[in-house]
């Protein structure tokens, strides 16, 4: 099978839209694994566990004999599975609200919230691609040059006013199927996407992205294309993971172009 990177067409509108809302979401199962994972969640998973076999009288006596002995020890499963509920649920609790307000947020930001193809080609440096294998999509990327790029909500932008072009481009949304990430396939996505903003508009000085360690295959593809930390957006989740912005100037990414080659 050959992978394509083609430009968005109307009828891919439906597809597109769920793959945007999809992506908004994906941190959120490895937010609770790393949460539920981390040394003092399962020092309190073992603190309750044996708290529990301790009050009930259920710790296996090694003077029984290997039958009653194994028995006892798969008996444990109870008390081990069920205070790991907590720890799951908790996580989830405090995890949760972020991925659901990102995903609203996705969901009414200017692009999302008006025709797709419309608005994309309000700049010619704006666009979106789409990444087929097979004829199937399994990723895309939408980059933001219209005037509006930096706006994060449909309210926010501004009525009736006359505004110049932007000098800056966002990523509004970048997502590969995680099958797929371990070939780096979504690195071509980027470049591709980049190289061509870029050439459209001669103007366009540097584009934008967010970066989260809880999205790992982004992050590292948006460093090796030659993105540089700008700022801390946002603090999340149980354990404070840090959501960066980075800024991919015109020369770093012919830079980065000529160090890869």
């Amino acid at each position: 099978m050959t992978a394509l990177i083609r430009s968005y067409k109307a009828e891919d509108d439906k597809e597109v839209r769920f793959i945007m809302a999809k992506g908004a979401m994906e941190g959120l199962a490895p937010a609770n694994m790393q949460s539920i994972f981390h040394p003092l969640s399962l020092a309190l998973w073992g603190l309750l566990s044996s708290i529990w076999i301790q009050y009930m009288g259920w710790w296996p006596s090694l003077d029984e004999d290997v039958y009653q002995l194994a028995l006892a020890l798969i008996s444990l499963m109870l008390p081990l599975g069920t205070t790991a509920v907590p720890n799951i649920l908790f996580s989830d609790w405090i995890n949760r609200p972020y991925f659901d307000d990102q995903t609203q947020a996705a969901l009414h930001a200017p692009d999302m919230a008006s025709n797709l193809e419309t608005y994309y080609s309000r700049s010619r440096a704006s666009g979106i691609w789409i990444l087929e294998l097979g004829g199937r999509t399994i990723g895309l990327i939408a980059i933001d040059a219209s005037p509006d790029a930096e706006v994060a909500r449909l309210e926010d932008v501004p009525k009736g006013t006359k505004r110049k072009a932007s000098h800056t481009a966002v990523i509004r949304h970048f997502y590969v199927d995680e099958q797929y990430r371990p070939t780096g396939i979504q690195k071509d996505l980027l470049d591709h996407a980049l190289k061509t903003t870029f050439s459209a508009d001669s103007s366009l000085a540097r584009v934008k992205a967010t970066s989260s360690p809880l999205r790992e295959y982004t992050a590292k593809a948006l460093t090796e294309a030659g993105f540089k930390f700008e700022a801390v957006a946002a603090t999340i989740g149980l354990l404070r993971w840090k959501v960066n912005t980075l800024v991919l100037t015109k020369g770093a990414l012919q830079n980065s172009v000529k160090s890869r080659k």
